[in-house]
């Protein structure tokens, strides 16, 4: 899931950014500012927090940034990497587990979808984010990466430590899972439709 746009503009300014440049560091930083912040209101759910979060994981990269000694390719799971330690130290500090946002997902960027495209995945992303609270922690995590971090395989592996193969193994049990909730729900609702009918 690798964002085909501006990534080559965004390679340039990390690597000016690694030079020391701080006009880059600060464009760097806000570039990927709002993919930071949809990835922690995914995990948290509160829109304060998240706030917060990005904010401590921008002060962060701006810190390391003259530091990172990756290429450019890896800086993504650098930034994740990063955000990802931020979200667990809130969840740490408020000792509970992270919220699931449905009415407030901040909206994607995208290559222009029309509008009921758009309201489309919107739904579909809210319905998935509902049900994520009963995966285990390292599957959430995974699947918010891919899907609101827009992470590769091989980045989010970077990003937790891992190899690609075992992200996509894990993605795979985890949408699985999903699957089978959302089909049981499905099973439960068409029931219950049919024991109203008859007891009409």
């Amino acid at each position: 899931m690798r964002r085909a746009d501006g990534g080559d503009e965004l390679s340039g300014l990390v690597g000016r950014a690694q030079a020391g440049d701080p006009a880059a560091v600060s464009d760097v930083i806000r570039q990927v500012r709002g993919r930071i912040f949809r990835y922690a209101m995914a995990r948290i759910g509160t829109r304060e927090e998240a706030e917060d979060v990005t904010q401590e994981t921008c002060v962060a990269l701006a810190d390391a940034l003259p530091r990172f000694d990756g290429d450019a390719g890896r800086f993504t799971s650098f930034v994740f990497g990063i955000a990802s330690n931020k979200v667990l130290m809130s969840q740490r500090a408020r000792g509970r587990r992270p919220e699931v946002p449905v009415a407030d997902i901040p909206e994607a960027t995208s290559v222009s979808p029309g509008p009921l495209e758009r309201a489309e995945r919107e739904d579909e992303l809210r319905g998935l984010l509902a049900r994520l609270e009963s995966l285990p922690d390292r599957h959430r995590d995974v699947l918010l990466l891919r899907v609101v971090g827009e992470l590769s395989a091989e980045e989010v592996g970077e990003a937790l430590g891992t190899s690609a193969a075992n992200v996509r193994v894990i993605q795979h049990r985890a949408l699985s899972t999903l699957r089978a909730e959302i089909s049981e729900s499905d099973d439960a609702t068409d029931n219950a439709t049919d024991d109203s009918a008859k007891g009409e």
